[in-house]
């Protein structure tokens, strides 16, 4: 389902038939092409779309079109009609734009912005864009998107924008540039001559010259009023003779010559111009729906398309919105014109119904926004929310998300309380944005109200008991009650409609995760083949959404192999349906931890960065959790700072989309990175206010909790060792209770470190071995080398007990390779704790001095450095001032390659510079 007007609204308004040729400002415009804009700025009526519409038609290089109005100030929409014009001149164009435009949230205008710029760009061919009636945009985003166009003019980009008054850009600043290309109301007022050609050729006679100057002088050459003279004159033969008195003013004139043109025409055709009055765009059976208030439709004296086929005989401001002539629109003075003319002549409650007919027909035909539009209008809230329940499931289908949340927000929303359809919706939303506390909320509600709704009401709303199932199913597999969700999943497949997919895509994909919760992984696999091939359909989009939650209960399953299938298998979907916008952040996020683990770090980086490049067009789980793969690969590469910036992102985001779940687990990672990087300080604050528990089954790459144990047992005194067993033993009884085989891996891994550090080898290796077992089948790599120098002691020991032998050589070859990394890099992070800084040293015994040796005050402000003094403390010591401090600082930073006071630290520790 696309969005209502969308191809309409992209079609070049045709050359009327009747239309005066003015080469003087064609010649004009086609002479200031280079310039990034052109501005044509007049009141109504003074053919403005005409004339722009003639060049484009004359000109040599591709031109693309936009009709605006009122309800295109939204930032979402406004971006989606323009990315949609390029779209149609340049097929592959604006792709990540259009990604980001149908995501659930929009980013920040400037990154949208960016991305648009960029590639627009990349378009290499002169191409002009026509943004028509702007002066309807009053959204300040909206200005701020296309401003940037202007301000830094792109290489082969003209704009064209067409309004009533000038949009509020720095025209007068551009004017100095040279950059813009005016045309106002004095350069498209009719002359003596062109008035003139003008009546000869709708008239067909020759008025005399006397009637034409008064009236040229009368109208100011005003398109529009000649246009009414000429309406007028055809009907009486000749013009009224006081509109050419001299104290007649022109709104007079238009005023009366509509009267007249209107009063003058057939009863039939009156009541189609009347009933016509209330829409944004016509066609004959819509006329027809709308000719008289409560009238029967399609009962009018003559069809919809003979009114049509006589707006265009008789030219009666009508503008064509598509090639085949079957949508037109009445130009807006026009239609404004006959609205009054309604009000005067029928009561608020006909024009209501005349809304509700409107509604009527459009919802027959699959036009929702519009059917809503006008049974609001007509005062039927509750006709509006039984229409968005009609059409919800087609939405959901096609993954309108934001189309959905538009046409919920045009709703009262005490009647959205009341409704639990409405409530559902809610809910989509909320899960579309991994909100599941309001997810939560919104079926908690609405089950309490469909108990009280009678057994017909239900009936009119079949989709509801079975999303109300998936919903549930789905809650209690976030609260890892596995064999609850799967029965009311199981029982939600017999009451969904087959024509929710959406919903039984949810269902169906949470059946196999349900499954794997309760360790029947096998039966689920066999029950979610056969439902996608009962249910994709040829439809690229849901296989490719099928394949994903596939490729989620490949990872929680520890199997790799599996995984990268299941993630070559999405990208090369996306490859063949590309022109259906199938995103490949799946496949590639999926590509990017495979690697990852496998400590294939080039790959690995390759296509993580393809997702967090890409930012807001991908889905924002799969870009934090890309970032955090994606950060993890610098740390390990010897990149700690670009490491930190990849982290930061992902809190920004996270705040900036009110992601509060996101938040908390951003910020744990945030203490992953510290703990690797050697910011103890910063870890250690933020394991104190962590709530490890209640567990939650994770299907992602990152599982805060392991944070925390890594951080207790890193801080190394007797209570925080004791915290940390406590809760890696919870955490793996519940890993275990859920069949979660990827993060028992890390699970067991911490498990033997902890007992090895309590004294008990034998029990270490027992727990290291279980998770080289599960780890083994699927290459794992990382989650060993990652935890550190003592680990490979323990694997060392296993070697001499005869114990995956190839295996733990592969995992010690990473080791190796980490170090030579470390050794190699400009500035070599910190270790999490003593012990393994003692290690690092002892394998890598560093004495190459410094290239530019520390100053005698240096070594003294960094001895207090290490001794944790702040820079006023400092220079109180040395009897220096705070900021001389600062500059002995930088130059501290620069000699030693560091960003921070701890790296700076560390690093001369390691250096042999300060002592431990």
């Amino acid at each position: 389902m696309t969005a209502p007007l969308l191809n309409t609204k992209l079609h070049r308004p045709p050359i009327d038939r009747i239309h005066v040729h003015r080469p003087h400002l064609l010649e004009r415009l086609g002479q200031c092409r280079h310039r990034p804009l052109t501005l044509v700025s007049a009141p109504a009526g003074y053919g403005k779309t005409t004339l722009i519409s003639s060049w484009l038609e004359a000109c040599d290089i591709p031109g693309a079109w936009v009709s605006l109005d009122e309800k295109d100030n939204d930032l979402r929409i406004f971006a989606t009609y323009f990315v949609s014009a390029v779209q149609s001149l340049f097929p592959e164009a604006c792709r990540n734009t259009q990604r980001l435009l149908k995501s659930v949230d929009l980013p920040p205008l400037m990154n949208l912005s960016n991305m648009l710029l960029g590639e627009l760009d990349r378009i290499e061919q002169p191409f002009v864009v026509v943004l028509d009636d702007y002066h309807l945009i009053k959204e300040k985003d909206i200005h701020n998107l296309v401003s940037p166009m202007l301000e830094r003019p792109l290489r082969f980009f003209h704009l064209v924008i067409i309004g009533r008054r000038d949009p509020s850009f720095p025209i007068s600043a551009m004017r100095a540039r040279a950059q813009v290309t005016e045309i106002r109301a004095r350069d498209l007022r009719f002359s003596l001559a062109e008035t003139e050609s003008f009546f000869n050729q709708t008239l067909g006679i020759q008025i005399d010259a006397a009637t034409t100057a008064v009236l040229e002088k009368k109208t100011e050459g005003w398109v529009t009023g000649l246009r009414l003279a000429a309406l007028s004159m055809r009907q009486r033969t000749d013009i009224d003779p006081k509109l050419l008195e001299p104290h007649v003013d022109a709104q007079f004139v238009m005023e009366y010559l509509f009267s007249e043109v209107f009063s003058s025409q057939p009863p039939a055709i009156s009541r189609y111009l009347l009933g016509s009055a209330i829409l944004d765009r016509l066609c004959g059976p819509l006329c027809e729906a709308v000719c008289e208030p409560g009238a029967e439709p399609f009962a009018c004296e003559i069809s919809g398309w003979d009114f049509i086929a006589w707006l265009k005989k008789e030219n009666l401001f009508v503008i064509p919105l598509d090639t085949e002539n079957r949508w037109l629109r009445y130009h807006h003075l026009f239609r404004k014109l006959l609205f009054n003319q309604l009000k005067r002549q029928f009561s608020a409650e006909d024009i209501k119904a005349l809304h509700s007919q409107a509604s009527a027909w459009f919802a027959d035909n699959g036009l929702v926004e519009e059917a809503l539009q006008h049974a609001l209008a007509a005062g039927k809230a509750d006709t509006a929310c039984r229409l968005v329940a009609r059409f919800s499931p087609q939405l959901l289908n096609d993954q309108q998300w934001v189309r959905l949340e538009r046409c919920l927000s045009q709703l009262p929303r005490d009647q959205i309380e009341r409704d639990p359809a409405m409530l559902l919706l809610g809910a989509w939303l909320h899960l579309g944005r991994h909100n599941f506390s309001g997810v939560t909320d919104c079926v908690e509600r609405a089950e309490a109200l469909a108990s009280n709704l009678s057994p017909n009401t239900l009936v009119n709303l079949e989709h509801l008991p079975g999303q109300l199932e998936t919903f549930k199913g789905s809650l209690h597999y976030i609260a890892a009650e596995g064999e609850k969700a799967l029965a009311c999943l199981q029982r939600s497949i017999k009451k969904i409609p087959s024509h929710h997919k959406r919903a039984h895509l949810l269902a169906h994909t949470g059946q196999i995760l349900a499954h794997q919760m309760i360790g029947k992984l096998e039966t689920g696999l066999s029950v979610y083949q056969k439902a996608m091939d009962r249910h994709i359909n040829r439809d690229h989009n849901y296989h490719a959404m099928f394949l994903g939650k596939l490729g989620l209960a490949n990872w929680v399953d520890a199997d790799l192999i599996a995984l990268k299938q299941t993630a070559e298998s999405i990208l090369e979907i996306a490859k063949k349906a590309k022109q259906s916008g199938i995103s490949p952040f799946y496949g590639l996020y999926f590509m990017g931890i495979i690697h990852y683990q496998r400590n294939e770090l080039r790959y690995a980086e390759e296509k993580l960065a393809e997702v967090v490049n890409a930012h807001y067009a991908a889905s924002p789980y799969n870009f934090a959790h890309s970032a955090f793969a994606l950060a993890l690969t610098h740390q390990v590469q010897g990149k700690p700072g670009r490491a930190r910036e990849i982290s930061r992102t992902v809190v920004s985001d996270s705040i900036e989309t009110n992601s509060s779940d996101m938040l908390q687990v951003a910020r744990a990672f945030e203490a992953e990175l510290a703990l690797r990087q050697g910011r103890l300080a910063e870890a250690y604050r933020w394991v104190e206010t962590y709530q490890a528990k209640p567990f939650r089954p994770t299907f992602r790459f990152y599982m805060p909790q392991l944070t925390a144990v890594k951080i207790l047992l890193a801080q190394d005194t007797a209570d925080s060792r004791r915290r940390a067993a406590e809760l890696i033993d919870e955490l793996h009884d519940f890993l275990e209770s859920i069949h979660n085989i990827r993060f028992r891996i890390d699970a067991l891994a911490l498990q033997a470190l902890i007992h090895d550090a309590r004294g008990k080898h034998s029990v270490a290796l027992e727990k290291l071995t279980a998770a080289l077992n599960l780890a083994e089948p699927g290459g794992f790599i990382r989650p060993f080398v990652d935890l550190g120098p003592q680990m490979t002691t323990l694997l060392k020991r296993l070697i001499k007990q005869d114990v995956a032998v190839g295996y733990i050589k592969r995992i010690l070859d990473a080791f190796s390779e980490d170090d030579h990394r470390l050794s190699s890099s400009p500035s070599l992070p910190a270790s999490p704790s003593p012990r393994l800084r003692l290690s690092i040293s002892q394998r890598h015994p560093i004495s190459k001095p410094l290239v530019d040796p520390l100053t005698n005050r240096e070594q003294e402000i960094l001895e207090l450095l290490g001794q944790r003094m702040q820079n006023k403390e400092i220079g109180g010591k040395l009897f220096i001032s705070p900021k001389t401090v600062k500059k002995h600082l930088d130059n501290i930073y620069g000699k030693l390659n560091v960003s921070s006071r701890q790296q700076a630290v560390e690093k001369a520790r390691m250096l042999g510079i300060l002592k431990q």
